[in-house]
């Protein structure tokens, strides 16, 4: 069995008295020892705020200080814990004895009566003695930690704004935070000790409780989910999130049921007013889809026929041809407002995909939108191939809007500039203009809907909700949109769309 090891350091003029006490302490059978020896106090000194000494054995006649002021200074200027001193003297006097305890030393030996048995147990001693008297700092230390502790997690406790309750396995309730009193209607300083659980729950819901909550609590030892709480002062539900669990002590038997809950009462109402604009907007929609559709459809189909009569003069044809593009364009209005009531209800756009080439849809495309800018310069460029799974009226939508908006907000002799390009698995396209940039602060709301790329007010750049819905079914193709745009590079819409749905 290895014995312990152990470094003293010998504070003695006396090169005989030194190696009397090695002879001694090298007898000892229980420790080994390493021997530091010092002459000068200020140099043993040194040693102890230095080195890791366990014992000092110290002379009280040394040159130039004795045995009390050495451990004053030991005690004053060390630093850390100082090492436990045994002292040593010529001569036996109760006095210094005494000033010697009183100063520190944990041991008092006349140098005439020491034996190797009086140094063994002097030394043992002082070493058990300050074995103890560290372990008790050690557990006091760690008991001031856990107070500590204990009082940062009452204070927690006590300001949380959630509801934290502990009761008894049976359901006796022990405590209540104030959040969680204010919650269910008790004072601060009422005493709950006297509440069973089941006081702070609607009686409808016990049985509930009972089927569902209790066994899944004991048998994984929490319960997470809705449930509600009753104010016992006005009888109100409060609709409630709960974390219940079981808290052991020493051994495996649950001791403690603690809840900390929310009240969840503002996200009840406002899911149920999110549901309320969710139905009007359906209800809107069906007017908008159904009851405004028929009657422009009518209108439409009736200056069709006018315009086939062969007695139509051109007077009646021009008010026709103006009554039929009024027409067109409410169609594609009501054709934008239920894309965005759609998107807007979260079920995302929905996309046919069938096999396209895209290079062959945006030439279709730019050749409708150069009818529509007949002064305007049109420049298309593209690579690679352009064969995928698309939808080619949503992608259609996409490329309308894009190009049109880049015509609509460009200066008119610059140049428009659209590239396509396959790319690996995916398919890019760019739409580039020159002009006035959108403002870096409205970038990032671009994409949201009744949004302006130009500050308000201004004539120019008004997007509506054609970008809201460019985004939406660009996403429903699994695909990305970016916009970069500075005075000196112009504006560019980047959409990469993959060839194929993603898995």
């Amino acid at each position: 069995m290895t014995r312990p090891s152990l470094t003293l350091l010998v504070v003695e003029d006396s090169p005989e008295d030194r190696h009397t006490y090695r002879a001694f302490l090298r007898e000892d059978r229980e420790n080994d020892y390493t021997f530091l020896e010092e002459e000068d106090a200020e140099r043993a000194l040194e040693v102890c705020r230095t080195r890791e000494v366990d014992l000092v054995l110290l002379d009280y006649h040394l040159p130039g200080m004795n045995g009390l002021k050495f451990l004053q200074r030991l005690h004053e200027g060390h630093g850390r814990t100082p090492p436990p001193v045994v002292m040593l003297t010529g001569r036996g006097s109760e006095q210094i004895a005494t000033q010697a305890l009183k100063s520190g030393a944990a041991d008092y030996l006349v140098k005439s009566d020491v034996t190797p048995e009086s140094l063994f147990r002097a030394v043992r001693n002082t070493l058990e003695r300050e074995r103890m008297r560290r372990e008790l700092q050690a557990r006091e230390a760690e008991n001031r930690r856990l107070m500590a502790e204990q009082q940062q997690l009452a204070a927690v406790v006590a300001n949380s704004s959630s509801f934290i309750g502990f009761a008894t396995p049976e359901g006796t309730v022990r405590y209540i935070n104030p959040a969680g009193r204010r919650m269910v209607g008790l004072s601060e300083t009422e005493d709950v000790s006297h509440l069973k659980v089941t006081d702070l729950l609607p009686t409808e819901d016990l049985a509930w409780r009972d089927a569902h909550i209790i066994p899944d609590l004991w048998r994984q030892g929490r319960w997470m989910g809705e449930f509600r709480l009753r104010h016992v002062r006005t009888g109100d539900l409060i609709p409630v999130q709960h974390d219940v669990f079981l808290v052991t002590g020493a051994g495996t038997v649950p001791t403690v049921v603690a809840s900390v809950s929310q009240d969840i009462s503002e996200q009840k109402r406002q899911e149920k007013e999110s549901r309320q604009r969710s139905d009007l907007e359906q209800y809107l929609a069906g007017i908008v889809g159904h009851d405004l559709r028929n009657p422009i459809s009518a209108i439409h189909l009736s200056a069709t026929l006018v315009l086939r009569r062969p007695d139509a003069d051109g007077r009646l044809r021009e008010s026709m041809n103006r009554i039929l593009g009024a027409a067109n364009r409410a169609h594609r209005l009501i054709d934008t407002t239920l894309d965005f009531t759609q998107a807007r209800l979260g079920g995302g756009l929905r996309v046919v995909r069938k096999p396209l080439d895209l290079h062959e849809l945006t030439r279709q495309v730019l050749s409708e939108v150069q009818l529509a800018f007949p002064e305007r310069r049109l420049e298309l460029a593209q690579e690679a191939d352009g064969l995928g799974e698309w939808d080619s009226d949503r992608v259609a939508q996409v490329l309308g809007n894009l190009v049109t908006n880049a015509m609509k907000y460009s200066p008119p002799d610059t140049l428009v500039t659209v590239r396509t390009r396959g790319e690996g698995q995916s398919f890019i396209l760019e739409v580039h203009n020159v002009g006035e940039p959108i403002s870096p602060e409205l970038l990032p709301r671009l994409f949201q809907p009744m949004k302006r790329g130009v500050e308000e007010g201004s004539p120019e750049r008004s997007l509506g909700l054609g970008l809201f819905i460019v985004d939406h079914i660009v996403r429903a193709h699994g695909g990305t949109i970016e916009v970069r745009s500075d005075p000196e590079r112009g504006t560019t819409f980047t959409v990469r769309l993959p060839r194929s749905p993603l898995l």
